[in-house]
């Protein structure tokens, strides 16, 4: 079973990828910021994380620069000019996905990488 950790500070947005993914079964831990979210991936196996870019006391940036495990790292951020995806990729993550976010492109994303 894949476990997937979201990290995302906007409730809604949290919610409805959490709720969207556990209808398709995977199981799926949060973080409202990012150094939750670090502290989470950093003490636990994920199969795959999906990280915002705006975040309150870790941005996804710095999360990027910070994380240092295998897991593959998608972005999900409403931040898609092309000098702020190219910065994502170049600290590691393997995909980016613009909000809002569209329900087919974004399961497609996640089963990709899984």
């Amino acid at each position: 079973m894949s476990k997937i950790l979201i990290i995302e500070d906007n409730e809604l947005n949290l919610k409805l990828m959490k709720d969207v993914l556990e209808a398709q079964s995977y199981i799926v831990d949060t973080a409202s910021d990012g150094q939750e979210g670090l502290d989470k991936a950093m003490e636990n196996e994920y199969s795959l994380i999906l990280l915002d870019i705006q975040m309150p006391v870790v941005s996804g940036y710095d999360f990027l620069k910070m994380y240092n495990k295998a897991t593959p790292v998608v972005v999900v951020s409403a931040c898609a000019m092309e000098n702020e995806v190219n910065k994502a990729k170049e600290l590691g993550c393997v995909d980016y996905i613009s909000k809002p976010i569209q329900l087919i492109e974004f399961l497609n994303t996640v089963k990709k990488y899984l």
